[in-house]
């Protein structure tokens, strides 16, 4: 392909409508790009003239692709080298020339910097041995290279500038020639378009080095010779823009940035990477101050803002300490060492100014950032020299408190936070780290007045951002049409606060804090009787109270704190408030998306503020009964919205309902008296005509069976309330399931639904196990009689309607039915036997039902359920099985489906699999005596270890672990365990290493596990079963002794997992640790 056809394909594959398909023209242009003739078409392409800026740009392009291609000498490197910095010194001296007409020449140059700053890598770092003299071996200075070529342009004529013997000479007297600082500097101020491109050359050097960090490991030559060299001439060049030269182009601050990135990279990994640049920060600042609204409109300020906002939230300590105090006393107007300097305070001031004025938000958050971020560097400081002792010779005390006034006027930046400001926001992480700092104080470093002045500061801060968190916020940046972006983010401001009081707490107590906080919700003087008037402020200065008292009470048992309650008690519209905002949420308008969220506020900060303090109801319950009836009445309109509204009525209904069954659950004993009329609320609920979602109607039963379970009037009562509700749900199936219906699924949701509630009032009844209420132990062992003679045959009914389901024909293989039966049947065999239930069904029972149930039932679907019912059955009742019931239980659920069904199905292999797990973990002897152990389970077991299923290799592994080191053998299940071992061990090492050569990395561990616990157990037999074993497996014999010889070396400890992963790695040819 001559140059002619390169040229006119390069232009048809940049035209915007090419007659040829594209990707045909791109792998044409490739071959050559890749040939070895790539160098001389690269050369031809930017040396005419004539061609356009597409193509010279593809010649630069070529050059790159044989620099990652076909550099295999230093030769080749070199004549890739002067090719490169050729083009790059013509290009540079015609864009100097003319920069307007020569604009286009940019994106040349730019990929011209880019390859020569890929040679400066590759010369610096290569392992190439240069074949003569000619060729150069270490570059110390591009941009001295480049200006000493630009500098000599005009002595050397046109035509001699290609590669010629010449200019070979030419190129290595200025290839490492210094360039004196007078020189630099005339040259720059001569030619702002010579400055550029020399910021531009040393900005992409290091960002490709950075863009390196791979190899960082490897390039310490290079970090030398940058460090003694790139490093000082572009100092120069970066502060003689700061200093002499206008620098409002942006690759000053672009070339800046990318030099700040390489520093903070390599001085983590190099000795050389200890660079100063405090004489570079030193003239950004000074330019900052001089950066004003006359000046520039605060363009350079801003930009200069940016980066060391940078620096500070990546790598503060590249900036000294004297120049952080300077930045200090310009934004705060005090240093933290006692010194003032108003003037330069007055500064930031006018440009804060300048930024609301102009409603610049973006610059406003990035200033926010950059402040905050500098404060965070030294906040233990701050606290030592407020709070202690330390250091107190050095205090300025009346600084201090300037210092402390201008951080909570920041926290009180008066804008709406998120929406047009960011300071409030990001000063919450100060006040987070001050806090933290204070509390990790030792007591003994306080001063006199610390603790005092602590709770003043920290009041404040309370107190201000109290109405910053109000919802009022969020509904001007809901109208103020900003994105979901800005509405999440308020969100996790007001979360952030809440974490803060949480913090705060430690210092202030519940004297000042909670307490203060329990009485601005209850003496609110909006209070009670203003829930219609949505203008008011005052309700939302209720919400934010008491979204920050939900975050300090609710890990707070109230019950056990009466100090705490009497406080609340002397509150005289506390509850009535919570309810207010939980009407207000209920009944206020919502009639768009941000009011719709609103609204959700409202009530999710009123509904789990209510179960937050369910246990201060146990000792005032006076109000218990209006908290319960405002929740119906809730429930009740979420169910009435339109359909424009479910998604948020159902939310709405979640929040409800769970706080209901917070309360009953809390104060089931004060709700006693109100079962009746939760029975009818309920009876409404359940029925198919109402429109509550599932979980509405299951958590509404159980908490209906909180409080059946305080009623203290007998078992016999607790029976009837019982069979009452199982009445309902039993006769709400039969009626649904006898109704024809087309809507299937809405039908299949209900009856799952009431199903559900069975289990969940089985649920309800199960006390936790710490509760030590004494009139529940006593009223125990009546109970216990009474459920265990079940006169009202309760269990039998349920047993009945279970099956009653199971034999429709398809609930009986819908997994989801299925599971709800083995629960409510499982539900109470984890009960001690002098324990009370309504649902303890015995062994033979239920092993009736899974044995029925099997038969009928797709056992694909079915068997994780039944596995899950049956290791409860295992660990309940694990005394009074035998070896033959186990047998029993293995042949009619397991073996007479495993070659038809289990074997081929993951899911019901891996169920089979930990229910054997199961037994061997609470009474291994019920397998190894079983008559199945030796003829199915162990080799079954044996041939499932080269699986390629995840959790199946979990499931077997474990089984294997679990046989080779159980806690629970007996001494004769130990030496019988020991025999079978040895018979099968040759076997078991063979397959788990056959397991372990074929599985991924990820997987290792499992195998892993068995070959240490054989290592450990059988240190005789384990070396001649891994030599007959490791041939069979793989080929790399000469990996093999060296496992083998580690392997017994650890005896079995955590240090075989690295041979046994070296050996897995060199075997599969994969790269070693």
């Amino acid at each position: 392909m001559n140059i002619e056809e390169v040229v006119s394909l390069i232009e048809e594959l940049y035209s915007p409508h090419p007659s040829r398909d594209v990707i045909q023209i791109q792998q044409s242009l490739q071959v050559v790009q890749r040939s070895d003739e790539g160098i001389h078409l690269a050369n031809e392409l930017l040396i005419n003239p004539s061609h356009s800026s597409n193509v010279k740009y593809f010649g630069a392009l070529t050059l790159t692709v044989q620099l990652t291609t076909n550099v295999d000498s230093h030769e080749t490197l070199w004549k890739l080298f002067k090719c490169n910095l050729l083009h790059l010194s013509k290009c540079c001296n015609l864009y100097i020339s003319d920069t307007q007409a020569y604009a286009s020449l940019i994106t040349i140059i730019k990929k011209l910097m880019s390859n020569l700053s890929l040679i400066f890598t590759n010369i610096n770092e290569s392992d190439f041995e240069a074949s003569n003299c000619n060729v150069i071996s270490q570059w110390n200075n591009p941009v001295n290279t480049l200006l000493q070529l630009l500098s000599s342009y005009n002595n050397v004529p046109l035509h001699q500038w290609t590669t010629n013997p010449e200019m070979d000479q030419i190129l290595h007297q200025y290839i490492n020639a210094p360039i004196t600082y007078d020189n630099l500097i005339q040259s720059i101020q001569s030619s702002p378009a010579c400055n550029k491109l020399l910021l531009m050359f040393t900005q992409i050097i290091v960002e490709d080095l950075t863009k390196f960090q791979t190899k960082k490991n490897r390039m310490s030559k290079v970090y030398e010779i940058v460090h003694d060299h790139l490093y000082i001439s572009t100092m120069a060049l970066i502060n003689a823009n700061l200093t002499i030269i206008d620098c409002s182009d942006d690759i000053i601050f672009d070339s800046i940035s990318a030099w700040i990135s390489y520093i903070s990279m390599v001085r983590n990994v190099s000795r050389h990477g200890r660079m100063d640049l405090n004489e570079m920060f030193e003239n950004m600042v000074d330019l900052i101050l001089k950066s004003t609204q006359e000046s520039d409109n605060f363009a350079i300020a801003e930009k200069i803002i940016g980066i060391i906002g940078t620096v500070f939230a990546n790598d503060p300590t590249l900036m000294g300490f004297e120049l952080r105090e300077k930045i200090e006393i310009i934004f705060i107007g005090v240093s933290k060492s006692g010194n003032l300097d108003i003037s330069k305070h007055n500064w930031m001031l006018q440009y804060m100014n300048h930024l609301v004025t102009n409603e610049m938000t973006e610059e406003l958050k990035e200033l926010a950032i950059c402040i905050v971020d500098f404060l965070q560097i030294n906040t233990l400081d701050v606290c030592n020299k407020l709070f202690t002792t330390i250091s107190s010779t050095t205090v300025n005390h009346e600084a201090l408190q300037q210092y402390v006034k201008v951080l909570l006027q920041m926290t009180n930046f008066p804008l709406v936070p998120v929406l047009r400001e960011h300071f409030s926001v990001r000063m919450v992480d100060i006040w987070l780290d001050l806090s933290e700092a204070y509390t990790n104080l030792s007591p003994e470093t306080l001063s006199e007045q610390g603790p005092q002045l602590a709770t003043e500061i920290f009041q404040q801060v309370v107190q201000i951002l109290l109405p910053k968190i109000s919802l009022i916020n969020k509904g001007k940046i809901i109208e103020g049409d900003s994105d979901e972006t800005a509405f999440h983010e308020f969100d996790d401001f007001r979360s952030a606060v809440s974490d803060l009081m949480e913090s705060l707490w430690s210092i202030l107590g519940n004297d000042k804090l909670t307490n203060i906080l329990i009485s601005g919700l209850g003496n609110h003087l909006h209070a009670i009787n203003h829930v219609e008037n949505t203008d008011n402020d005052g309700i939302f200065d209720i919400e934010a109270i008491a979204f920050l008292l939900n975050t300090l009470l609710r890990d707070m048992t109230l019950s056990e704190s009466p100090w705490v309650c009497d406080v609340m008690d002397s509150c005289e519209f506390l509850v009535g408030n919570i309810l207010m905002l939980l009407q207000h949420g209920f009944e206020s308008p919502g009639n768009s998306a941000g009011s719709h969220a609103l609204k959700l506020d409202f009530v999710r900060t009123s509904s789990v503020l209510l179960g937050t303090i369910a246990g201060y109801f146990q000792q005032s319950p006076s109000q218990l009964d209006i908290c319960i009836d405002t929740l119906f009445q809730g429930l009740q309109i979420t169910t009435l919205g339109s359909g424009s509204d479910t998604e948020l009525n159902n939310k709405l209904e979640i929040l409800t309902i769970k706080a209901l069954s917070t309360l009953c659950d809390v104060c089931r004993q004060e709700l006693s008296s109100s079962l009746d009329k939760f029975l009818a609320v309920l009876s409404s609920v359940m029925s198919p005509n109402s429109n509550y979602s599932s979980f509405t109607r299951e958590k509404l039963v159980r908490s209906v069976g909180y409080i059946i379970e305080a009623q203290q009037s007998g078992p016999e009562q607790q029976g009837n309330y019982i069979l009452q509700l199982l009445s309902m749900f039993e006769n709400l199936i039969r009626q649904t399931m006898m109704i024809p219906t087309q809507q299937m699924q809405q039908q299949r949701i209900y009856l799952h639904c009431l199903f559900s509630c069975i289990s969940e009032l089985g649920s309800s009844l199960i006390r936790e196990e710490e509760d030590e209420n004494l009139s529940v132990i006593e009223r125990m062992s009546g109970y216990n009689e009474y459920w265990k003679n079940d006169p009202l045959a309760i269990r039998a009914k349920i047993m009945d309607l279970i099956e009653f389901i199971l034999n429709d024909t398809l609930l009986s293989v819908d997994p989801e039915f299925v599971e709800v039966a083995c629960l409510i049947l499982g539900k109470a065999l984890n009960l001690p036997d002098d324990e009370p239930h309504f649902l303890k069904y015995s062994m033979s029972e239920i092993m009736r039902f899974l044995l029925k149930q099997a038969d009928k039932t797709s056992i694909l679907i079915s068997l994780p359920y039944y596995v899950y019912l049956l290791e409860k059955l295992i660990n309940r009742f694990k005394d009074q099985l035998s070896s033959h019931d186990c047998d029993f239980i293995i042949e009619q659920v397991f073996l007479k489906r495993y070659q038809d069904s289990i074997v081929s199905d993951p899911d019901s292999l891996q169920s089979t699999i930990n229910f054997i797990n199961c037994i061997l973990d609470c009474k291994p002897s019920l397998l190894i005596h079983s008559k199945h152990w030796m003829t199915f389970i162990l080799p079954e077991f044996l041939k499932l270890l080269s699986v390629r299923e995840k959790f199946t290799i979990v499931a077997i592994t474990k089984f294997w672990v679990k046989i080779l080191s159980n806690r629970r053998y007996t001494q004769q299940d130990l030496a019988t365990m020991q025999q079978q071992i040895i018979s099968l061990g040759q076997d078991l090492v063979y397959q788990t290493l056959f397991g372990l050569y074929h599985t991924q990395r990820s997987d290792i561990n499992n195998y892993t596990d068995i070959l240490r616990a054989l290592v450990a157990k059988f240190p005789l037999q384990i070396k001649m079963w891994l030599v007959n074993a490791l041939p069979q497996v793989s080929s790399h014999h000469k990996d093999h002794e060296k496992l083998i010889n580690k392997l017994l070396v650890t005896r079995g400890n955590r240090a075989a997992g690295n041979a046994i992963l070296e050996w897995w790695l060199e075997c599969n040819q994969l790269p070693a640790l």
